[in-house]
């Protein structure tokens, strides 16, 4: 048996760039299987329901399955240009994945992801006007947070396409931690907001029916709080400039559209947080002080109505006992009477 080692001799860092890159595609397939399963249900509800803007959300739900689609086809396209069509790049595959970042390939791919994180964060702003009731002093900072995100988004995806550019730019780089901050803070805004109405409209519905909207599942669901976490972690990881990032780009894409789709399954099925949701639990605090004093005004009156009949019988009962002992004595007095005459 030959003793001969067949390691790659490359730098560990530029090595473990290679690996981190070539791993991330496929977890981004996992991600791409959970998605497309996810994809078929909410088609399949959205086609059986026809709900109100059925058209709208099987438009929404197949954007965001496209985008998901095209941001993987790109990575793989890109990654077999680097090992596979184009190995004998001048300093080997590694030089390829950093000096091609301007190919038309994988501006697709990034156009495709941008694209994505508008839908997502739309959407999530969205349930934060619903869920604070177009409150402006609440929705009008992210939403221009929101504004700041697409033109930003779009100057990076123009500098990335043009020449000798690269994914570590001046601009890149705050845009990308701009786009995993708005998320995060949508998806705090309607955290607080169930955990702040969950006593509301538990007493309006009970424990058990309110565990639709106020569930683990429901606050999992419409806060898209795995994305959030994998955000939390790339936002780190960014500010680090740890290579170990590119693990988890890739899958980031397809969480994004996940997280949306499983919003609009709940939306079409009749569980997601809407106005008439919060109106009712309103609506049961304040009908529970009237009742209460409803109930005490019948009790009050019950026991005035009860003390009255007692009060007439005992002055029934009290004259009748009166005329009763006067008719005696005057009996007896008469009988008296007739006896000594």
């Amino acid at each position: 048996m030959s003793s001969a080692s067949y390691a790659t001799q490359e730098d560990p860092t530029f090595l473990w760039f290679e690996q981190s890159t070539f791993v991330s595609t496929h977890l981004s397939s996992v991600g791409y299987g959970i998605h497309l399963t996810i994809f078929s249900i909410v088609t399949y509800h959205v086609l059986k329901i026809r709900p109100k803007l059925w058209i709208f959300w099987l438009f929404f739900n197949t954007s965001l399955f496209a985008f998901g689609t095209i941001n993987l086809a790109c990575s793989i396209r890109y990654n077999e240009n680097a090992w596979v069509t184009q190995r004998g790049y001048p300093g080997g595959p590694f030089n390829y994945l950093i000096e091609q970042q301007n190919h038309p390939v994988l501006t697709l791919g990034n156009s495709a992801s941008i694209l994505a994180s508008f839908w997502a964060d739309g959407l999530m702003l969205q349930r934060v006007m619903v869920l604070y009731q177009w409150n402006w002093w609440v929705i009008i900072p992210p939403t221009l947070f929101y504004i700041a995100c697409i033109i930003l988004s779009v100057l990076t995806t123009v500098q990335l396409a043009l020449p000798t550019q690269t994914s570590w730019t001046p601009l890149s780089l705050p845009v990308w931690i701009v786009l995993m901050i708005l998320p995060m803070w949508l998806s705090a805004l309607i955290v607080g907001r169930i955990l702040w109405h969950k006593k509301e409209v538990e007493s309006s519905m009970g424990k058990e029916e309110a565990k639709i909207y106020t569930g683990i599942a429901a606050i999992v669901v419409e806060s898209a709080l795995p994305f959030t976490i994998i955000s939390i972690i790339l936002l780190g990881l960014f500010g680090d400039e740890d290579v170990a990032q590119n693990l988890f780009v890739s899958l980031m894409v397809q969480i994004e559209c996940i997280a949306p789709e499983m919003i609009i399954l709940r939306v079409i099925r009749g569980r997601a947080w809407s106005t008439r949701t919060l109106q009712r639990g309103k609506r049961k605090d304040a009908e529970e002080p009237e009742n209460k004093l409803e109930v005490l005004s019948h009790m009050e009156f019950a026991t005035r109505s009860r003390n009255s009949e007692l009060l007439t019988g005992q002055l029934s009962s009290t004259a009748g006992g009166q005329s009763t002992s006067m008719f005696e004595d005057d009996s007896t007095r008469n009988g008296s009477q007739v006896q000594k005459s």
